[in-house]
């Protein structure tokens, strides 16, 4: 009898002491992409764990109350690492590693496992030659900032692909334009089996771009169209025929010129003006005053006048087409001080012309 309940007692003992298994045997690998750009993600089996650890089988119905808070104690246990999840290439050597905290269970235990990177499919290579071929690059606006407009000749599955200039919005005449290496154009032709070849360098020759003068001293027509101005403002501000017309005082306090609009400006050029973006700008503000006519002149008002014109492009003589360059017009009233308008244009960008 001694011996029978010695035996049970060891079978109790032996049954309630089995060894934890190593949860590292339950993890498997899967590997995705292309090769030398390949991911790997890692799955447990909680099935078979649950069934090797637990006696429970999903198959055989919903667990009582003591298994699932065994199953949640497992669960929340454990954490996997690997060695390296991206950028693989087929026969890369990777490893997991499980750790278990022994304080929420002592039913498994942590390890390591190596797997070896395979079946990642081989990508292809685009080159440069291939992107020189089938991307259509025009250059717009000044030299010195200008952009450029790709189109993207490729067939599928590349004719969505997006390539970018780089320091497009900067660009000169004479520049070689080159294609960005973004980490965006790589994932994109990534999904579609790409890689770059390591000599990868597409560029393309800047050219086209409008001339805008530095200085407007460079200008040799200058004087020219500082006449014009003058001429503008004189059409402007004409004296009236008339006893009940008004006569003007007009000064010229400042000759201005502007290379490059500055980005984001807030700049109320008038309603003349094609838009406050034009580069190749030359304008004078001038002080205004107004009278009534007749034989008791009275000033009626006194405000600023700034009047020139914008989109001055030079040809290779540095000479401006006059019948091309654009008005500029626009005022602003006694509440704004001379010296509140000069300081406010040379925050647009603009410098006076000695």
């Amino acid at each position: 009898m001694k011996k029978l309940l010695m035996s049970i007692l060891l079978i109790f003992v032996l049954s309630g002491c089995s060894p934890a298994k190593d949860l590292s045997d339950y993890v498997t690998v899967d590997f995705s992409g292309m090769d030398t750009k390949g991911t790997a993600s890692y799955n447990v089996d909680m099935n078979k764990l649950y069934k090797d650890v637990l006696n429970y089988d999903e198959e055989s119905g919903f667990p009582d109350e003591d298994t699932q808070k065994e199953m949640m104690a497992i669960a929340d246990s454990y954490k996997v690492k690997m060695s390296k999840e991206n950028n693989l290439s087929n026969d890369d050597k990777i490893k997991v590693i499980v750790s278990v905290d022994e304080n929420k269970t002592k039913k498994i235990k942590g390890g390591e496992k190596e797997f070896t990177v395979n079946s990642l499919e081989k990508p292809k290579k685009l080159t440069t030659e291939e992107v020189e071929k089938h991307l259509v690059v025009n250059f717009n606006g000044a030299s010195g900032k200008g952009k450029a407009t790709i189109d993207n000749t490729f067939e599928e599955p590349l004719n969505f692909v997006e390539f970018t200039i780089k320091d497009d919005g900067n660009l000169k005449n004479g520049d070689m334009a080159q294609i960005e290496k973004t980490k965006d154009l790589e994932s994109n032709l990534s999904d579609q089996g790409y890689i770059l070849s390591d000599d990868f360098k597409p560029e393309f020759e800047v050219k086209g771009l409008k001339n805008v003068a530095e200085k407007a001293t460079d200008i040799s027509n200058l004087e020219d169209i500082k006449r014009m101005i003058d001429e503008e403002v004189k059409r402007s501000y004409k004296d009236s025929e008339y006893s009940f017309g008004s006569k003007y005082e007009i000064t010229l306090n400042k000759l201005f010129y502007r290379q490059f609009a500055k980005d984001n400006t807030n700049e109320d050029s008038g309603w003349f003006s094609s838009s406050s973006s034009d580069n190749g700008n030359l304008i004078g503000v001038y002080t205004i005053k107004e009278f009534s006519a007749g034989t008791e002149s009275k000033l009626l008002r006194q405000f600023t006048a700034i009047i020139g014109y914008s989109d001055i492009v030079l040809d290779e003589n540095k000479q401006a087409n006059v019948a091309e360059i654009k008005e500029i017009s626009t005022t602003k009233d006694d509440t704004y001080s001379l010296e509140s308008v000069l300081k406010l244009y040379e925050g647009y960008g603009y410098s006076e012309v000695k």
